[in-house]
């Protein structure tokens, strides 16, 4: 498969994933997973998708949009590195760690063009004020399927034709020792995107079960399959006890209520 023919596969992939995702507003297939393996599928390397898209889910789950501002985009962020391993056989947690730079640089190519959809709005009230209600439909989709996508489709498809190629032929020039470190930061950044979520999530109550877990599956070898079937199960036994409490509190107040009227 040619660059171009790639960048052009991908462009597309691009342009569906934000087109479902506008009209189910679901906010939920540009998540790295999904796009991983969407972008897996379309290159013919299905698990090597599936392999980074979870990876990176792990990283960008601890990224959170303040104000509706996303740091890194993360479909860009997963769509172009995917490709990159794929493409040209480059390491893959070498690629990971590149990942936040490319959704970074991205993101701010999407802001330049973003003028270009907020000139649209003013139609929108300007159909709505005049209850054309015809022409607003029709501009609704017109803006979610071409206006909105089409100028991201287009940095997609640049990037991809013009960047993909020199990062492979940049990662044949890297010494070993940067490439190493790559490797290295790569693997700490899942690690970093647990952390932020675990920082995000905490809770004094249930943080013991964080260490719990931990021992389950580093001291007694236990898959993950096997702490989940533990965790649902301690989970199922503490909401139990909580409602049996609850409706002991209510039977009491009754009582003293009861009794108090008597």
């Amino acid at each position: 498969m040619s660059m171009l023919q790639a960048a052009l596969i991908l462009a597309v992939l691009n342009h569906v994933i934000a087109v479902l995702d506008n009209f189910m507003a679901w906010d939920a297939t540009w998540r790295p997973l999904f796009v991983g393996f969407c972008t897996g599928l379309v290159l013919g390397d299905m698990k090597t998708g599936l392999l980074m898209g979870a990876s990176l889910e792990a990283i960008y789950m601890g990224i959170s949009a303040i104000g509706g501002v996303i740091p890194s985009d993360p479909m860009s962020g997963t769509l172009i590195p995917v490709a990159y391993v794929i493409l040209t056989h480059a390491d893959m947690n070498a690629a990971i760690a590149l990942a936040i730079p490319v959704g970074t640089l991205i993101n701010y190519c999407n802001t330049l063009v973003s003028p270009i959809q907020l000139a649209f709005l003013g139609l929108y009230d300007k159909y709505a004020s005049e209850n054309n209600q015809k022409a607003y439909t029709i501009l609704h989709y017109l803006y979610c399927t071409i206006i909105t996508p089409l100028p991201r489709t287009f940095v997609i498809f640049l990037a991809v034709y013009l960047g993909v190629g020199n990062l492979g032929a940049i990662n044949d020039m890297m010494p070993l020792w940067l490439i190493n470190g790559l490797d290295v930061a790569g693997g700490m950044l899942t690690a970093v995107g647990f952390g932020i979520l675990t920082s995000m999530i905490w809770s004094n109550k249930f943080g013991i079960f964080f260490f719990v877990g931990f021992a389950l599956a580093e001291l007694m070898g236990l898959s993950t399959i096997g702490v989940a079937i533990i965790a649902v199960a301690v989970a199922i036994s503490m909401f139990l006890i909580d409602r049996k409490i609850a409706d002991n509190k209510v039977v009491a107040t009754n009582t003293n209520n009861e009794e108090d009227l008597f």
